[in-house]
């Protein structure tokens, strides 16, 4: 621990709880004002360094978010694109299914005509079986007559019947008679050749009609299977494109992850930009108030140091009386701050399963006061997204500062003195907070992202 050169440094620069005794000013006192004004310019220059890193963080922070952003419209662009060509398949996918529906009935209705071709080859069978037996009948006719005739000497047997006619009259009515026979054998014979050809040209027509259904059929059956074939190439189009969308739209929920984690960190860098400014104001403030005093004390001493040479001109006997300064040390052991709040610790200092927990939490009700763990000077009182309501308190004394965070309410303003104990908020359950707790944080020195430690060792 750092100490304090003098408790009128201390009072005046962070206590601001009276005035010095300026009876017992002395080169010791001014000498612990430089040191005390020396300290706090390595402070403001740390502070400026950490400003730059951060800026330069944030800068690098932007730009990430920037390339991020670029990402996310590079994959968003790749998503439109798929979606574009996923409503184009699934359209073309609809259009198959249409056209395959359409061959369905197309085979359904030939195989109506199919069917029916089948029933009328069956009826054409049966007529055909019933002109079969008649041309058989037919023709073992014709074949009895043919012998007949063959037997009785062929077709003179027809002039003998003619010439052997007894009258004119009998001639006449014999002729007449063969010419009947003659004809009626004539159109036997031409019906019997017409009803054979009429059988076969039924035959022939129903199974050629019958032939190019079936191959209407097959045509028909090769286009389902040709759209059936385009169908599942659109199909497995579909299902490659799906896990392209699924892809880019996981890698698009990493982006904006990253995005928010980013962003997260840019407020993150904010706060401790914020947070060192208002450090560096404190700062600032405190080495304006030390060349002050350091300035007084000079001016101070001149005039004691004239007022003694003054003394011994008028009485040479006299005794000079020596002056020393009060100084003020940080105490003994390591427990040197009051507990917060009244409550018990539910969670302690160190790595959790969702990150780092860089304090401790006390269990206590909304509204429970929150104190001060020491004297010192409030370096940030504000609302952040992460803490919520959280005052920052710098202990000079002991060179360190102490935050109080999830705040209902602050008590406090940036840059007012506090003393130990002093109320300075009440629990809450505010910013990134899951039940009303206190998270309290012990850093060195200046608050510093990087700076905390864990708290228990520095509590009774």
């Amino acid at each position: 621990m750092k100490k304090i050169a003098s408790l009128t440094i201390v009072t005046v620069l962070f206590i601001g709880t009276g005035l010095m005794n300026w009876d017992n000013v002395s080169a010791a006192s001014i000498d612990g004002l430089n040191d005390k004004i020396n300290d706090l310019e390595k402070k403001e220059d740390k502070i400026d360094k950490k400003k730059g890193n951060l800026n330069n963080k944030a800068a690098n922070t932007e730009e990430k978010i920037s390339k991020n952003l670029d990402k996310q419209g590079k994959v968003n662009s790749e998503i439109n694109s798929i979606d574009q060509k996923l409503s184009n398949t699934r359209s073309k996918i609809m259009k198959k299914k249409n056209a395959i529906d359409e061959t369905d009935k197309q085979i359904e209705n030939l195989n109506g005509q199919i069917q029916a071709a089948k029933e009328k080859i069956e009826q054409l069978k049966k007529e055909i079986n019933v002109l079969q037996k008649r041309i058989e009948r037919r023709e073992k006719m014709l074949k009895e007559r043919l012998r007949a005739i063959q037997s009785n000497g062929g077709s003179m047997r027809y002039i003998e019947v003619i010439m052997g006619s007894q009258s004119f009259g009998d001639f006449i009515s014999r002729s007449t008679a063969v010419n009947t026979i003659m004809d009626q054998d004539k159109d036997i014979m031409e019906t019997h050749m017409a009803e054979k050809r009429e059988v076969q040209h039924k035959k022939a027509e129903v199974e050629n009609k019958k032939e190019q259904i079936e191959q209407k059929k097959k045509e028909v059956e090769q286009k389902k299977a040709s759209l059936q074939n385009q169908k599942q190439d659109l199909e497995s189009l579909k299902s490659k494109l799906n896990n392209q969308m699924d892809e880019k739209e996981n890698l698009m929920g990493k982006l904006k992850d990253k995005h928010h984690e980013l962003e997260q960190y840019k407020m993150s860098l904010a706060e401790q930009q914020k947070t060192l400014s208002d450090q560096a104001a404190v700062i600032a403030e405190a080495k304006e108030k030390a060349a002050s005093e350091k300035e007084r004390l000079k001016q101070l001493a001149e005039k004691r140091e004239r007022e003694a040479q003054q003394q011994e001109s008028s009485s040479p006997s006299s005794s000079s009386g020596g002056s020393s300064a009060t100084t003020y040390s940080s105490g003994g052991g390591d427990a040197i701050f009051n507990y917060p709040v009244a409550g018990s610790i539910s969670s302690g200092y160190g790595g959790r399963s969702l990150g780092y927990h860089y304090g401790i939490d006390f269990a206590a009700s909304i509204g429970t006061p929150v104190h001060a763990a020491a004297s010192g000077v409030v370096t940030r009182s504000a609302v952040s997204s992460s803490y919520g309501n959280v005052v920052y308190v710098y202990h000079p004394q002991y060179d360190k500062t102490t935050v109080y965070a999830h705040l209902s309410s602050r008590s406090v303003s940036l840059g007012q003195s506090v003393s130990s104990g002093q109320t300075i908020g009440a629990v809450g359950n505010t910013g990134n907070s899951f039940g009303a707790h206190l998270h309290f944080e012990v850093h060195i020195g200046p608050w510093n992202y990087h700076s905390g430690v864990n708290p228990l060792p520095y509590l009774p």
